[in-house]
């Protein structure tokens, strides 16, 4: 567990962290029973002009690069971290998100795979400055219209959920649906249950059936999606 603290244009440094990023820290630990005694050591933090910018929540056994115990729930007052750019929460055990979690808008990269997530905020749409969203390997069944708002987006990940249908107006991300960029795809939305009405850009995706593995993403899996 670390917090690396930059200096800005201001010259904040630690004696001034903002307060109210603090708290959603603090209620982070509170609501998911953490042994942390400082809301500082909560996983890897990244700090610049007082503001959280970063965050590295994601469960670790041993904690180093994380939490050292599964995240169950993520607090309302999530929404008051306004400056966090990067957020990872990877092998918890998150079934829901707070509706706040959406007045992140100026996250640029979200990495939330292997929860037990089922759905999404309606207005997940408002993170129109994500660049980078990795969903893989939950338990999400619908995505909102709102998806469609993301014109900044040009990674989504979407493999090995329980996903039926896709808003048709998902094709208006500029989103490289079958590219790749140093190893990595830039979609994938394979080991759904994606059978009918599938939109264009996804069913001619030569990415439709593909997923990554789960635990290190370095390698490629023929995923099909599960139709009868």
């Amino acid at each position: 567990t670390t917090a690396t603290i930059v200096e800005g244009d201001s010259g904040l440094m630690d004696s001034c962290l903002s307060a109210i990023d603090l708290i959603t820290l603090d209620d982070i630990i509170t609501g998911n029973s953490l042994d942390y005694s400082d809301p500082i050591n909560v996983g890897n933090q990244t700090w610049e002009d007082g503001r959280l910018k970063g965050l590295v929540a994601s469960y670790e056994p041993n904690g180093t690069s994380g939490v050292n115990a599964q995240l169950t729930s993520i607090p309302e007052s999530i929404g008051n971290l306004s400056e966090l750019a990067f957020l990872y929460l990877e092998w918890n055990s998150l079934i829901v998100l707070p509706n706040s979690f959406s007045q992140l808008t100026n996250l640029f990269s979200l990495t939330i795979n292997n929860n037990w997530l089922t759905s999404l905020p309606g207005d997940f749409g408002n993170l129109n400055n994500l660049l980078f969203l990795d969903l893989g390997y939950n338990q999400i069944n619908s995505i909102p219209e709102s998806i469609c708002e993301l014109d900044n987006l040009q990674y989504l990940y979407l493999f090995n959920n329980q996903l039926e249908s896709v808003p048709d107006c998902i094709c208006e991300l500029n989103i490289d649906w079958s590219g790749w960029q140093g190893g990595y795809p830039y979609f994938g939305i394979g080991a759904n249950q994606l059978c009918d009405d599938v939109p264009d850009c996804i069913e001619n995706s030569a990415n439709f059936e593909l997923s990554l593995d789960q635990f290190y993403y370095s390698t490629h899996l023929y995923a099909p999606q599960d139709c009868p």
